[in-house]
């Protein structure tokens, strides 16, 4: 008896629907059935919204299977091509329609990149791993780059539906006796796949318009009408209120119009000062952006400020200098709480200077704050180590055994503390 494969195209997009669609590295993963489909998506959606991506996948399917046995490959065709239309619709609104999304995991990819560096250059200095993170701790500044953050964040349930629709709609073609009817039909989904693609990228688009126009005004000495390009840019594309690139451009103008005190221009200096190498400087001038009064450079500078105290400390710690490292670290958690690495290193810190209270202080918020084996496994080798320092056994080996569950094989604390006790 002669077995037909085509069909498991349509079991292979059903599983895919429970698989994450978006995994970025600390921010939490979603699959299709709890991704809101044409509204704002939340941080924390429940587990099963009606419409999302998965009840639309699953509508979709449900119908190409019917036609699939009713032996219509054109409408089998049509459904594969609704499907990857999904697929793609997705993916632009992680990486255009909802940019606060493609932030978070580029922020958590930063974020924890600069723990793993540190934690594998410090432990196994003569490691060769490829980081979890991906790609998402590279700069993001163009559309290109956007593009290449937003496909570092889908999960493998996304590649896994998009290859199950290209198998239906390859069992659509199988299925079909006369594809005539296809010199209509391809047409009118490219029109429809292009259409969508303008209406959800044109916002991006405009905004690298206005940005390019506003260099142009500034090179002519038009300054004001500079700003006005960079202010649209800024009300067109919510991107460019994620990142500090645009203020940076505007205290460069204020600076040239001979502004001063505006929060921008303060920005500005910040930048300059820390491509110079005058890092205390540099925080001083972010302080001063955060508190001239603007609600939206008083949050990225303080996020600017924090993650540059983070990277100095690094340098210090390195340096042979933790106490110095830590308090940078600690300025670091003061200025944004939300980042990881912060309690990281304070935590390393205190440990190395032997204050494993202070350091189990700076420890314990981690395991709340990230949802990444690789760091809990870390996290968890470090408060045994605290712990067994402390002389409580017991609550050491419960976190080591915690440690080596969360993440066995990359916990390179682990790899280098546990063998050398009891608790294996």
């Amino acid at each position: 008896m002669r077995i037909s494969y085509w069909p498991l195209g349509f079991a292979v997009v059903a599983i895919s629907l429970v698989v994450p669609w978006f995994d970025p590295v600390t921010t939490p993963r979603f699959n299709a059935l709890n991704f809101p489909f044409a509204q704002p998506a939340y941080l924390w959606p429940p587990h099963f919204l009606f419409f999302s991506y998965g009840t639309a996948a699953i509508v979709i399917v449900a119908l190409g299977f019917a036609a699939w046995w009713l032996k219509k490959g054109l409408a089998v065709f049509c459904a594969g091509a609704l499907l990857l239309l999904c697929g793609m619709t997705f993916f632009l609104q992680i990486m255009s329609w909802e940019p606060t999304w493609l932030k978070a995991a580029v922020e958590g990819g930063q974020d924890f990149q600069h723990c793993y560096r540190f934690e594998v250059a410090y432990s196994i200095p003569n490691a060769v791993v490829a980081s979890p993170a991906k790609g998402l701790f590279e700069p993001v500044d163009t559309l290109a780059d956007r593009f290449s953050a937003g496909l570092s964040s889908l999960g493998v349930g996304w590649s896994f539906f998009v290859a199950g629709a290209i198998w239906v709609c390859a069992a659509g073609l199988h299925r079909m006796n006369d594809c005539a009817r296809l010199k209509f039909v391809i047409p009118a989904f490219a029109t429809l796949v292009v259409l969508l693609a303008v209406l959800q990228l044109w916002r991006p688009i405009a905004a690298e318009g206005y940005l390019a126009s506003a260099q142009i005004a500034e090179a002519h000495g038009a300054f004001a009408d500079a700003e006005k390009h960079l202010r649209r840019a800024m009300e067109v594309d919510e991107w460019q209120h994620l990142q500090p690139t645009v203020l940076v451009q505007l205290g460069t103008l204020y600076e040239k119009m001979g502004l001063h005190n505006r929060p921008e221009l303060f920005l500005c200096r910040a930048v300059a000062l820390q491509l110079r190498g005058l890092i205390p400087e540099a925080l001083f001038q972010y302080s001063r952006a955060a508190d001239a009064g603007d609600p939206l450079v008083h949050r990225i500078a303080l996020q600017e400020k924090a993650r540059l105290a983070s990277h100095y400390a690094g340098t210090l710690y390195r340096q042979g200098v933790p106490g110095d490292a830590c308090r940078y670290w600690l300025l670091c958690i003061e200025a944004y709480p939300d980042m990881i690495n912060g309690f990281f290193g304070a935590g390393r810190a205190f440990y190395d200077m032997a204050d494993y209270p202070a350091a189990i202080k700076y420890f314990e918020p981690l395991l709340k704050k990230t949802s990444q084996p690789n760091l809990l496994s870390n996290t968890e080798s470090y408060l045994g180590d605290c712990w067994y320092k402390l002389g409580h056994l017991d609550k050491a080996r419960r976190y080591y055994m915690a440690s080596r569950a969360w993440d066995d094989r990359a916990n390179f604390r682990a790899l280098k503390t546990l063998t050398e006790s009891d608790y294996k």
